[in-house]
């Protein structure tokens, strides 16, 4: 069984650095998870982050590598697939012939691989994974981004709260970014469902 250590930083980055030169290893070859995050007053705020992290030999990643290859086979895709991998993520980038049908009906395929994927492999790999086609995500996050930009540029000029259509957890996270970046506003996902509503609106006062 592979070693695991624990190691503490001020960043995820530092914590998985010190992971990296503490298996004498590159920082694509390590796992890792996060244990907690603390945040500390020493007469000003400091952040502390405890991470798990172990080194890896591939083997999972192989296995990953060699269902998604099955997967498409058996849905008779016309696809090809690389793997990218950095050390809080492995993206998995699909193109060809078939991509339309990944990207159906705003990306319902692409984002059922993703799930599965991450349900099955996530754990074993240590870490989130992505599906990424023909740049889909990549022109989503923009289009949500500026959606949510114009919802609060609206909702400052009249108060008024705003609800957005049902939307997938990455839809939903570029909302809740950007509203972020507000600080006198504040997004809310409801429902028990994988695709939820979130309503953004202005932060109450107190």
């Amino acid at each position: 069984m592979t070693d695991k250590k624990e190691f503490v930083a001020n960043s995820l980055q530092d914590a998985i650095r010190q992971a990296a030169e503490g298996f004498a290893v590159p920082e694509e070859k390590l796992k890792y998870r996060i244990i907690t995050e603390k945040t500390k007053y020493f007469g000003h705020k400091q952040r502390e982050i405890y991470i798990e992290a172990w080194s890896s030999d591939g083997s999972d990643q192989k296995g990953l590598e060699d269902f998604v290859t099955l997967l498409t086979e058996s849905m008779k895709l016309e696809l090809q697939f690389k793997l990218e991998s950095n050390p809080e993520f492995l993206r998995v980038n699909f193109s060809g012939e078939d991509y339309k049908l990944m990207l159906y009906q705003n990306g319902n395929l692409l984002n059922a691989v993703q799930y599965l994927l991450n349900r099955l492999f996530s754990d074993q790999i240590g870490k989130k994974i992505f599906c990424e086609c023909e740049n889909y995500r990549k022109k989503k996050e923009a289009e949500l981004s500026t959606l949510a930009h114009r919802h609060a540029r609206q909702i400052r000029r009249n108060g008024q709260a705003v609800e957005l259509p049902e939307l997938n957890p990455f839809e939903r996270r570029i909302i809740h970014m950007t509203i972020n970046k507000y600080e006198d506003l504040e997004s809310k996902s409801d429902g028990d469902n994988f695709l939820k509503v979130i309503t953004i609106r202005k932060k109450p006062h107190g």
